[in-house]
């Protein structure tokens, strides 16, 4: 089997983990997939990020003042398993510290992030070698609202807020191909959250959310027989705004991220790899209403033979 089928599964973790933001629970609703020739998989992510500008609505960049820190620290856990020779199932739990320190203000807070399952199928399998097929594997998810929103939060700058609020579905594919040394991946993902209502002491509030996509593209070299992969990826997101009726009737504004990433990943044995990502959000400037992150992510991957 060829060794840098085994890194698309980091890949396809660091995706979303390495992503990850405060202010939102993440970028993409990519979940971590078993793409090389294995029957489970158990991931474990450790992300480190920073806000240190905001996107405004009408983009540009606009950075945090020096008395302003807002930092995050994430565990995500990640496990799938084959169903059948095709078929897999996956789930993603990630347990969020957020702090944020402005002025004399100072405020933490530490819980659970939205929760994610997942069944995937390999449309396109790579039993057979080809030139230009790719392998492509088709997934969708349910997203549950377990880590609380902007709009549930109660403490001081909503720093208790790990995820968006919304029960969503989401849907789309991997693909991926390598040529010897060199390989690619191009993952395209849509989601659909679902509406809710909220009520406190002024009343009802009925949030409409809007339809969302996701996007990434990554290539990558592999020297050393394999072991070490060096790669590049790019992350896209975007949002639609949430309308509101009731005590406040309105619509918010799109949100839109870019996030560019660097990763080195280094298979130890053929079932253990180990990568690392740095991301930074503010390289690409056309961001709309969101905050900029500089992130730093460690990923550990135990993989069973079938």
């Amino acid at each position: 089997m060829n060794r840098l089928v085994l890194f698309f599964a980091a890949l396809a973790a660091l995706s979303q983990a390495g992503f990850a933001a405060p202010c939102c629970g993440g970028t993409a609703n990519i979940p971590s997939l078993i793409s090389g020739d294995d029957r489970t998989q158990f991931t474990t992510t450790l992300i480190s990020s920073q806000v240190v500008a905001d996107a405004p609505v009408g983009g540009g960049i606009k950075n945090r003042k020096v008395n302003d820190t807002e930092t995050a620290q994430t565990l995500r856990v990640d496990a799938a398993t084959l169903l059948s020779d095709r078929w897999q199932a996956g789930l993603t739990i990630p347990m969020t510290r957020r702090y944020r320190a402005r002025g004399d203000n100072r405020v933490s807070a530490f819980g659970l992030g939205d929760v994610s399952l997942n069944l995937a199928y390999e449309v396109i399998p790579d039993w057979t070698y080809s030139v230009w097929r790719p392998k492509a594997i088709a997934f969708v998810s349910m997203i549950l609202p377990t880590g609380g929103s902007i709009y549930d939060a109660k403490e001081l700058y909503r720093i208790d807020s790990r995820g968006r609020g919304f029960y969503a579905l989401s849907t789309g594919a991997l693909l991926m191909k390598s040529w010897g040394v060199w390989d690619a991946s191009l993952v395209l993902e849509a989601h659909r959250p679902f509406s809710r209502t909220i009520s406190n002491e002024l009343g009802a509030l009925y949030l409409r959310p809007g339809l969302g996509a996701s996007g990434s593209v990554a290539v990558g070299v592999s020297p050393m027989n394999g072991d070490l992969r060096i790669g590049m990826a790019l992350n896209s997101n975007y949002d639609s705004p949430v309308s509101t009726e009731g005590v406040i009737s309105g619509s918010g504004e799109k949100i839109y991220l870019w996030t560019p990433s660097a990763q080195v990943s280094y298979l130890a044995n053929e079932f253990l790899s180990m990568s690392l990502l740095y991301s930074d959000q503010t390289l690409i400037r056309t961001s709309e209403n969101t905050a900029l992150n500089r992130s730093v992510s460690f990923l550990i991957q135990k993989r069973w033979e079938r």
